[in-house]
């Protein structure tokens, strides 16, 4: 029988549940966790919110995502701040351990992409005080280039790990091997970041072709990504932290019902997702 304690489906993968149905949902079918959206929480008592989670049994590997503090205007800049802030909050009020750090990134307008870069930095270090009060990590996870412009200037994982030594306690790195699987030196990261500085770990696949540049990841086993390759990689560096589903899927996975998803989520992660062996035992 498969064991799922370290996985987690992230709940963009179902879009068309809310927050209880999700969990309901997942916890029925023998999910162990579930990454929360902030839009999913909106209207909710956290508290409320937190019990519903915690009495379900599921754990929280995340809240997703930051708002963008890639804002050229200062007072816009100051105010996104105090919107992480109160992610963060919220973050630790349903039990999440890692707030996605998903900064933004051109401003309108601007072509200066180091000085995005910087905004961020500079962001990231003035909610770092915040993070270590609330308990709640800042994860910082690298997107995909072809996101550089408009969602995230934060592109490779070499890049985030600089980050994360840099800002030390308080952040981590969310791998994402849908967003690096491309980078030669996305293994060398890994190892690099080691079992501690890993925060959570999401799967999803790469399509030939990808139909759309936004929404139309893969289900695992779908295509291209070597998900066995990355799963002895990490039991080699001793990860033994979360594992989560994250599928933006408009042209598929978003269609079809979402107890098919999770079924076939479960089925297709089950061999990438399992406790680490004991170094002694592992093959």
């Amino acid at each position: 029988m498969s064991d799922f304690s370290r996985f987690a489906i992230n709940q963009i993968t179902t879009p068309q549940l809310d927050l209880a149905a999700a969990v309901e949902a997942y916890a029925r079918q023998g999910v162990r966790g579930i990454g929360v959206w902030n839009q999913y929480l909106e209207g909710l008592d956290l508290g409320q919110a937190a019990r519903m989670i915690r009495d379900a049994g599921l754990f929280v590997p995340c809240l997703c995502t930051s708002a963008w503090v890639n804002l050229a205007d200062r007072s816009a800049y100051e105010a996104a701040l105090e919107e992480n802030r109160r992610r963060l909050d919220a973050a630790h009020a349903i039990g999440a351990t890692t707030l996605v750090m998903v900064p933004g990134g051109l401003a309108t307008g601007e072509k200066d992409l180091p000085g995005a870069r910087r905004r961020v930095e500079d962001a990231l270090h003035a909610l770092l005080p915040h993070a270590r009060a609330a308990g709640v990590m800042l994860g910082l996870e690298p997107l995909h280039p072809m996101y550089a412009a408009d969602r995230s200037c934060l592109n490779t994982f070499r890049h985030c790990l600089e980050l994360v030594e840099e800002l030390g306690v308080g952040s981590g790195i969310v791998a994402d091997v849908y967003h690096c699987w491309w980078d030669p030196d996305f293994p060398i990261g890994l190892r690099a970041a080691g079992r501690d500085k890993i925060l959570t770990f999401h799967l999803c696949d790469w399509l030939v072709p990808t139909r759309d540049v936004y929404q139309d990841r893969g289900m695992v086993g779908d295509g291209v990504i070597d998900f066995a390759f990355y799963r002895r990689l990490l039991d080699e560096i001793g990860y033994d932290g979360p594992f989560e589903i994250e599928l933006f899927s408009k042209l598929d996975w978003w269609q079809r019902d979402a107890g098919e998803t999770i079924r076939i989520s479960l089925e297709r992660c089950a061999p990438f997702v399992a406790p680490r062996l004991p170094a002694a035992t592992a093959s």
